[in-house]
């Protein structure tokens, strides 16, 4: 265990640990860094892992509770197996899925938003199967 006073760590104890990133993730984290002003790595890491944690657990402390939120991601809609495969899931998930926000990007590219009420465990479910598919920048804001 390390000892150390890091900004955001509460009980002033932390785990170093290792990770292994792609050239190109690395410099995009750079980028970002720079602009927001972050300093140090560890610290931007850390912020990005507790958004991941966060984001994950308000699915798993809400059991079978009812929730209501939104789901985004972009995709290619010249796949047609892709485009496809993201219609089944929606008709699939159709007892959750209140609406959809449709936006077209580029000649290629395509915006969607579901707008999502019902069990969090159904709502979770839609989200791991669109994770499974290659629909990109997959967002989720559940209350």
């Amino acid at each position: 265990m390390l000892e150390t006073k890091m900004e955001g760590v509460q009980d002033d104890k932390a785990e170093r640990i290792s990770i292994t990133l792609p050239k190109n993730i690395l410099e995009d984290l750079g980028k970002t860094m720079r602009e927001i002003g972050i300093k140090k790595r560890s610290m931007a890491v850390r912020k990005a892992v507790e958004l991941f944690v966060r984001e994950n657990e308000a699915l798993r402390k809400k059991g079978e509770e009812e929730g209501v939120g939104t789901v985004s991601y972009i995709y290619n809609h010249e796949k047609r197996d892709l485009l496809d495969k993201l219609l089944d899931i929606q008709h699939h998930f159709g007892k959750i899925i209140i609406s959809t926000v449709h936006i077209h990007l580029d000649p290629e590219r395509c915006f969607e938003t579901l707008i999502i009420r019902g069990e969090t465990k159904m709502i979770k479910e839609l989200i791991n199967e669109l994770r499974r598919v290659e629909a990109t920048n997959l967002a989720y804001q559940l209350t």
